[in-house]
């Protein structure tokens, strides 16, 4: 936040003004032919009770003034002075000095009060200023009916300008005058203290839990200064909603004593008590950097000029302005305490979900006709204002052949405005069990009216709902609701059939695997049989060896020697058995196993905390499988996302959230549901048989 440096052009400005001030006053009196006024001059004779009101007293052609004294203002609190200046003038060799008196005064009451004039001793004689009389009308200028004359409103306006006159060196509209001019001897840290400040403002300073409350964090600033936050509230213990984006630097003029500021908003936040208690804003604080001007001081000086001239002139020399000078200060708020009080326990009702406000309710059905086991939304809108975003779903009292899951919530809410307005919706699925006509009892929605102080009741409409049997598909094609007659023995197959209609085809698949493997072994087993009887045997001869020459070889005996047998002559059918045995014998690829295999195991054995935890184990399989995500990754929010990048539509994805949820909830508050677990076995067959 710049709030600039506004320093020549002010400073002439400034000047100027003063300077006009001056020659109208002085002109008189340096044109009289020396007669002594002692006059008591008003900015208005008539102001509101909250507007300020200046009075002078001014001695003109005075050759000597001592002593004067004010009167008591009856009616009125001096807001500031007395303020004193004075200065003299040289004419034909002849001196004469002029002196005036000014106060700011801020009405007590209202009606007609009587100012006295002030008492001096000019020129040796005791003299006093004339009385005037002043009007005091409650409120501010604007309320007695007709323009306020000029100063009313502001202690430091121009009481010499007409009110059809403009000021030619005024503000422009909604600009805040800058008081960066250091004077001497002016304290730097009070002139920052009250002209540089924030504030927290609250609506209200107690409230119910879940009543919300507005909390405005403003910088207060009459002074050229750059302004940063440095530390922003946390707001502990309310849910927090934001009502302007602090980025915009919304900047307003506001009045306080009597002075304008500029007014930058820091944070304006909706906040919504979460517990009873006391509970404490937390501060904000703002880093500045002021920038100064320090005033020379020069006073004597424009005092004491000779002429009207050497006086314009030194008032409009800038060097008259010292040096500049920054200040650093931090500014914090001061403790704001909030006084939450408990929601009365007396008269609560039952299904009391957290709303507080005043609201409506509306219900309504995606479908007045649904096929038995075939899944349906009902959708409740609740209207009106308060703490929507807070309050939880109103509880549905459904018929007992119905099955309804969690239900899920949008909000379509304006924040900006306190208390908060629009609308949340909840849309329940549910699916009936059998046939049917059904009645959905009326939704009762339960709130907190902080106005009353009493608990209030909003009720829908009863929804008629008819269920038709379930839907069969014929061999040939077309679809037919004609179904057996309920009770007969091929109803009753039919009915077991289809509602265990998984577990026949799981039997079935086990069935075929087991016997094609079966069958397998037996083939493989006759086929080693059949290498064993068709081996060739062979016949190991003996053979006889030589014994070693003796040198004399005519004595030696001779040994009879048999030959060694040559290698019989290979048998033909040996050689083809040999040929025709397989090198590897062909086994047929393996179908896919079940994926919800033990799932039905524990379905059929009724351990419902096993049945669940491996459904929720088998979907996470199948969707890990599926998006190829690392495990870090895998959560619900991320699967939903990339499922409906890749083309998923919301039913489907609405029934992934689904069996993720029974899971979730079934696995830490078991309830054993037969119907339940058949349900979502074959919810999640679906879902797992689209993502493979």
């Amino acid at each position: 936040m710049d709030h600039g440096r506004l320093i020549k052009s002010p400073v002439i400005a400034t000047t100027l003004r003063l300077s006009i001030f001056l020659l109208i006053t002085l002109v008189p009196g340096l044109c009289a032919v020396g007669q002594v006024k002692f006059t008591t001059v008003v900015s208005s004779q008539e102001v509101g009770k909250t507007d300020y009101l200046q009075v002078e007293f001014v001695v003109e052609n005075a050759r000597q003034i001592d002593d004067m004294t004010p009167p008591n203002f009856h009616g009125f609190r001096i807001a500031q002075g007395p303020i004193q200046s004075s200065g003299m003038s040289i004419v034909n060799g002849n001196m004469s000095q002029y002196k005036a008196l000014s106060f700011v005064l801020e009405p007590e009451k209202t009606g007609k009060f009587t100012i006295g004039g002030a008492v001096a001793t000019v020129d040796g004689k005791h003299m006093q200023s004339n009385s005037v009389t002043v009007t005091v009308h409650p409120g501010g200028s604007g309320s007695a009916g007709s323009s306020p004359a000029p100063g009313g409103g502001n202690p430091f306006g121009n009481p010499f300008l007409q009110p059809s006159m403009p000021d030619p060196f005024g503000r422009e509209p909604g600009e805040v005058e800058k008081d960066y001019v250091l004077r001497p001897g002016e304290n730097v840290k009070e002139k920052i203290r009250k002209n540089l400040f924030v504030k927290v403002q609250v609506d209200k300073n107690t409230c119910y839990v879940g009543e919300p409350i507005v909390a405005t964090y403003k910088l207060y600033s009459r002074l050229s200064s750059e302004s940063r936050v440095t530390k922003r509230p946390s707001l502990n213990g309310f849910s927090v909603y934001d009502m302007v984006d602090p980025s915009t630097d919304p900047v307003s003029v506001e009045k306080l004593n009597g002075k304008d500021f500029t007014v930058h908003i820091i944070r304006k936040t909706q906040l919504i008590p979460l517990q009873a208690g006391s509970i404490d804003l937390d501060p904000v604080e703002v880093e500045n950097t002021v920038h100064f001007v320090k005033g020379s001081g020069n006073r004597e000086s424009r005092r004491s000029a000779a002429t009207l001239r050497d006086l314009f002139d030194q008032m409009t020399d800038e060097s008259n302005l010292g040096p500049e000078v920054d200040e650093n200060v931090t500014l914090d708020t001061k403790p704001v305490t909030i006084t939450v009080k408990p929601l009365p326990e007396e008269n609560k009702p039952a299904g009391y979900s957290g709303a507080v406000g005043n609201f409506s309710v509306e219900a309504s059905l995606a479908s007045n006709t649904v096929a038995a086991q075939d899944e349906n939304t009902l959708h409740v809108v609740v209207k009106g204002k308060g703490n929507l975003p807070v309050f939880a779903a109103p509880p549905v009292t459904w018929p007992d052949s119905i099955t309804a899951f969690d239900p899920t919530s949008k909000e379509d809410v304006n924040k900006t405005v306190s208390p908060m307005t629009g609308s949340k919706s909840f849309d329940y699925v549910f699916a009936p069990k059998r046939a049917g006509h059904y009645t959905i009892p009326a939704v009762n929605f339960s709130y907190f009216d902080p106005a009353s102080q009493c608990y209030k009741t909003a009720e829908t409409k009863p929804l008629e709902l008819q269920v038709s049997p379930v839907l069969r598909k014929s061999r040939k094609g077309p679809v037919t609701d004609v179904a057996p007659e309920e009770g007969s023995l091929p109803a009753r197959i039919g009915s077991f059939l289809q509602d265990r209609m998984e577990w026949v085809i799981a039997a079935l698949l086990v069935t075929g695997v087991t016997i094609y493997f079966w069958r397998q072994h037996n083939r493989i087993s006759k086929s080693d049989a059949q290498k064993k009887s068709t081996a060739p045997k062979l016949t190991v001869q003996p053979v006889t060896v030589a014994p070693p020459m003796s040198a004399n070889r005519t004595n030696a005996p001779q040994l009879p020697t048999s030959p060694v047998p040559a290698s019989p002559p290979q048998d033909p059918s040996h050689k083809q058995a040999i040929s025709s045995l397989p090198s590897a014998a062909y086994v047929p690829a393996t179908p896919p196993a079940d994926p919800l295999v033990d799932a039905r195991q524990y379905f059929e054995n009724g351990d419902s905390k096993a049945f669940y935890r491996e459904i929720n184990r088998a979907i996470w399989k199948a969707v890990g499988k599926k998006l190829d995500l690392p495990a870090s990754e895998l959560n619900k929010s991320n699967a939903v996302r990339h499922l409906r990048q890749r083309g998923w539509d919301e039913t489907a994805l609405l029934s992934l959230e689904n069996i993720l949820g029974e899971c979730e909830m079934n696995l830490y508050t078991p309830a054993y549901d037969r119907f339940n677990m058949e349900l979502l076995l074959r919810q999640t067959e679906r879902v797992i048989e689209r993502l493979a």
